[in-house]
C-alpha cells in the first residue's frame, strides 16, 4: 500500500482505536489510584498500577507505534485484539471467556 491508501486503511484505523482504548484503560487505572484516600493507602494499591503499566508497555505501546507507522498491521491487529480482550475482561469480569 502506498500514500493515501495505507493512511486510511480500515485495519490501521482499528489498530489505532484498540491502542486508544488500551491507553484509556491505563489512564483510568492511574486516575483510580490517584483518588484513593491517604488513610486507605498501604502500598498494595500500587500493584494494580504496576500491572496496568506493564500491560501498557508490553501491548499498547507496540500496537500504537505499529499503527502510527502503518507497518506490520496484521501483527498490530493481533496485539490490539489482545489489548481489547484483556482490558474488557478486567473492566467487565463477568464476560464468558
Amino acid at each position: 500500500m502506498s500514500g493515501t491508501t495505507a493512511k486510511y486503511s480500515p485495519l490501521r484505523i482499528a489498530v489505532l482505536v484498540a491502542a486508544g482504548l488500551g491507553t484509556l484503560f491505563w489512564l483510568g487505572s492511574i486516575v483510580q489510584w490517584w483518588n484513593i484516600s491517604n488513610a486507605r493507602r498501604d502500598g498494595f494499591e500500587l500493584m494494580g498500577v504496576a500491572l496496568s503499566t506493564a500491560f501498557f508497555v508490553v501491548l499498547v505501546l507496540p500496537t500504537l507505534v505499529l499503527g502510527v507507522l502503518g507497518r506490520w498491521l496484521k501483527l498490530a491487529a493481533l496485539l490490539g485484539a489482545a489489548v481489547v480482550i484483556l482490558a474488557s475482561d478486567t473492566v467487565f469480569p463477568c464476560l464468558p471467556w
